[in-house]
This record gives structure tokens, C-alpha cells and sequence, in this order.
């Protein structure tokens, strides 16, 4: 069984004991005999009603799972199907439970630096209550902090050092948006793996550790992007918790209120929309005293992750907000992770957002005024592929389907050199869209191009 592209925590599950569906069963049937429930009907396509989510196993099935499984019945009923199968996957415990200090962050990182046994593409590692909770110990890391500094080690971590490699991170950001994640994910994860180790066997000072644990954690922060970008879902997020953890032992707020607002847009995305929302909201708190670039971008998030739980007042007071606070204008000390902030792409933002609630009219102003701010397509050609996907989508639900096959031919080269899941994801959704306008000319010849 491959391990390619699993979306149900069972499936993973299934994989990493290389069981087909009906040796599952049967050793699911012993516990379930065991525990005395009886004997189970055997049939392959039990699981796979499972792992579809048309099925809910019974109480006495997933007593026996649990059982199977090592985890807790007691967590199993609290969590509720499937979301208790996450509590089955060892890898992952590294990054979830250690201690919030310089020691635990260097643990998580390694954990997340080998990654799990298989790429879980279709579902996180932390929902619900448990994402809740690292958002608070987050927090109470920060007003509690430990100082990042090695005792022993056998190199010397340097301050010079540390700004050679800040530079490579800002690189990376750049290729990112150029190139997409595929070919920049590889040179990411070395990067990473090179600053955890330094994290871990260094010699560094107070002061210098400090700056080493806020590049970890950017570096993470980036690793988590590309491995959403690429559709893999329970590796981003691992990265994703490193970086915050990583955050925390370097004290800098406004970097984690950042990878918050980064794993907000993977919950929004694959996950329960309110949790982001939640995510968001502890970033804000928390960066009260960042930057104006910084609080717009928060801003921002949060109007994209309300109208993702079709909260239309929300969603346009915190965009509202993310303009107002914008235009107080750029600072000095602006992070450098904040250089792709712009008016411009708050317009964006708002545009999907009025497309998330149903309003493509006031999309396309949105798109319009993304375009008179200057919105710089050059260097961002993914991005600039997803939102002119958005657009077609917008015309094709006012019928206007000559205009949408043109957005969508742009999208479409647009995204031709990109090594990125989410724009040829977007333009598939869009072609399933297009189908039932199959005798326009215009959609004939998108589709006849595309296929």
C-alpha cells in the first residue's frame, strides 16, 4: 500500500502497519473478541466506508481500535472520530508535548527535521482543543522566558554567522515566490536542518542565542509553507509548531504572531475555519506593540479567516482595519519576512474574501483595486496565478464566461513555471466549474487547452 497522497488519519494509520483493509479488520475483530463485544463482519469495504467518512465506526469498533492503537478510550470518546486516530502517531509527540523551553524547541525541531513515516497529506496533527492549546503555552513561553543559550557544544555560533545566514533565509523567500514550493522545499529543509543543528550542539552566548532560535524559527516558518504548498499537510504543520515553539525560546513575539497568522491560512484551508480564526486572535494580542506592517498583516489574516466562517461584518471591519493601519506606513525596524505586505494585496485578500461570501461583484471591484495599487505580478507568479484563477471564478458565477476563460488562460500561464500545488488545484476546481458552458466557444477552447 502506498503511502502517496493518504487524506484519513486511518489510511495513514493502515500504511505505517502495512495492513491492507481486511488484515485491519481482522486484527481490529480480535481486540473487539478480546474486549467482548463479539466477533465483527469482515468485510473490506468497512474500512474504506471508514476512511470515505460515509461511515462512522460504532462505539464498540472504535473501543477496539483504540485499544489496537494505544490510545486512551477515554481520549477516544473525549476527541471523537477520526480526530482521536492523531492521538496514534508517535512522530508527532515531539513536536506536540515538549517542555515550551530552549531544550523542548531543539527536540521538536529534530522531530520535525525527520518527519513522519509517511506524507499524511490530507489532515493535520493538531485540531480543535490541542491547536487551542499550543496557542496559549505559546504565550505562556513568552512570559516566562528561558534563556537561549548552550553550555557546552563543539562550535562557536557567532553573531556574523547568524547575519550569513538571515540573508539565505531571505533568499529563500524570494525563490518561494518565484519558483514555488517543489524545487525551493529541498534547499528550505537543509536550511533548517543546518540551524537546528547549530540550535543543538552550539556554543553561543545569551544575545546570540536569541537571534539563532528567531532564524530557526523562520526558517520552520518557511519549511511549513512550502509543505502546504505542496499539499502535505501533517509535515507543514509540524513545522509550523517548531517554528512557534522556536519563536518563543528567542522572545519574539511579532515572528510567532506571524507563523500563528501562516498556520491560520492552513486551518482556514484544510481544517475548521473558527480554529484560525483563534490563531489569529492570539497573534493580535500578543502583537500589540509590532509594527503597523505587521498589525496590518494580522488584520488582514483575520478578515480572511472570518469570512471563511461567513462572518460578512467580521470580515470587512478587520479589512477595514488592515487598510487603516497600513497606511501609517513602513518603519525601520519592519521585519524582513513582512516585505511582501503591500495595499495591494490587502485588495486581494478582500477580493477572496468577498468571493468566499458569495459576493463575486465585489470581488472583481477588489480584483480592480488590487490592480490600480500596483499590484506587482513580477516575482509573485503564483500568487498571481491563484488570484486570477479567483477572478475567473468570480465572472463564471455572473455568467460572464468569455472573461473568466480569459482570466483563466492568464492564470493558466501564469502558473506554467510554478512548481506549486495550490494554483493547478484552483485551476482544476475551475474547470469542474466551467463544464456545464462547454458549448461556449471560449469555454471549448479553455478546456480543449487545459486538459
Amino acid at each position: 500500500m502506498t503511502a502517496e497522497g493518504l487524506r484519513h488519519p486511518l489510511a495513514a494509520l493502515r500504511a505505517r502497519a502495512g495492513l491492507s483493509a481486511l488484515a485491519y479488520l481482522r486484527r481490529v475483530d480480535e481486540e473487539h473478541r478480546r474486549l467482548g463485544y463479539g466477533p465483527m463482519a469482515l468485510r473490506r469495504e468497512k474500512v474504506t466506508r471508514w476512511e470515505s467518512g460515509s461511515v462512522v465506526p460504532d462505539a464498540a469498533a472504535q473501543h477496539a481500535m483504540s485499544e489496537l492503537h494505544g490510545v486512551p478510550h477515554s481520549a477516544a470518546k473525549q476527541l471523537g472520530w477520526p480526530l482521536w486516530l492523531l492521538q496514534a502517531f508517535p512522530d508527532d509527540h515531539a513536536v506536540l508535548n515538549s517542555p515550551w523551553t530552549p531544550a523542548g524547541t531543539v527536540v521538536s525541531t529534530a522531530a520535525s527535521a525527520q518527519g513522519g513515516s509517511m506524507d499524511r497529506r490530507g489532515f493535520l496533527i493538531a485540531t480543535g482543543a490541542t491547536l487551542s492549546a499550543l496557542g496559549a503555552d505559546w504565550v505562556g513561553a513568552l512570559a516566562d522566558p528561558q534563556a537561549a543559550a548552550a553550555v557546552t557544544g563543539r562550535r562557536q555560533v557567532t553573531a556574523a554567522m547568524i547575519a550569513r545566514l538571515e540573508l539565505r533565509l531571505d533568499d529563500l523567500r524570494h525563490l518561494d515566490d518565484s519558483l514555488g514550493g517543489g524545487e525551493v522545499r529541498p534547499l528550505a529543509v537543509a536550511e533548517f536542518n543546518l540551524l537546528s543543528q547549530l540550535a543543538n550542539d552550539g556554543v553561543y552566548d545569551a544575545a546570540t542565542g536569541r537571534r539563532l532560535f528567531s532564524a530557526l524559527a523562520e526558517a520552520a516558518r518557511i519549511c511549513g509553507w512550502l509543505h502546504f504548498d505542496a499539499g502535505r499537510q501533517a509535515a507543514a504543520q509540524s513545522y509550523y509548531i517548531s517554528a512557534l515553539r522556536a519563536s518563543a525560546s528567542a522572545g519574539d513575539r511579532a515572528s510567532g504572531a506571524n507563523v500563528l497568522a501562516f498556520m491560520a491560512i492552513q486551518t482556514y484551508s484544510v481544517g475548521n475555519p473558527q480554529d484560525a480564526v483563534n490563531l489569529v486572535r492570539t497573534a493580535q494580542e500578543q502583537a500589540r506593540s509590532a509594527t503597523p506592517l505587521v498589525r496590518s498583516m494580522l488584520h488582514m489574516r483575520a478578515g480572511r479567516a472570518l469570512s471563511k466562517t461567513g462572518d460578512r461584518v467580521g470580515s470587512a471591519r478587520e479589512l477595514e482595519a488592515a487598510r487603516s493601519v497600513y497606511a501609517i506606513g513602513s518603519r525601520d525596524d519592519d521585519p524582513p519576512w513582512a516585505y511582501w505586505m503591500s495595499a495591494a494585496e490587502i485588495e486581494m485578500i478582500a477580493a477572496s474574501s468577498a468571493l468566499e461570501l458569495d459576493d463575486p461583484h465585489q470581488a472583481l471591484a477588489s480584483f480592480a483595486a488590487a490592480r490600480e495599487s500596483s499590484y506587482a505580478a513580477d516575482g509573485y507568479a503564483r500568487d498571481n496565478a491563484l488570484f486570477l484563477v479567483r477572478s475567473a471564478d468570480a465572472h463564471l458565477r455572473l455568467g460572464e464566461v468569455d472573461a473568466a476563460c480569459e482570466a483563466a488562460s492568464h492564470a493558466l500561464e501564469q502558473s506554467d513555471g510554478v512548481d506549486s500545488a495550490r494554483p493547478s488545484g484552483a485551476l482544476g476546481d475551475f474547470r469542474r466549474s466551467l463544464a456545464p458552458h462547454h458549448k461556449v466557444r471560449s469555454a471549448q477552447d479553455f478546456l480543449a487547452r487545459s486538459g
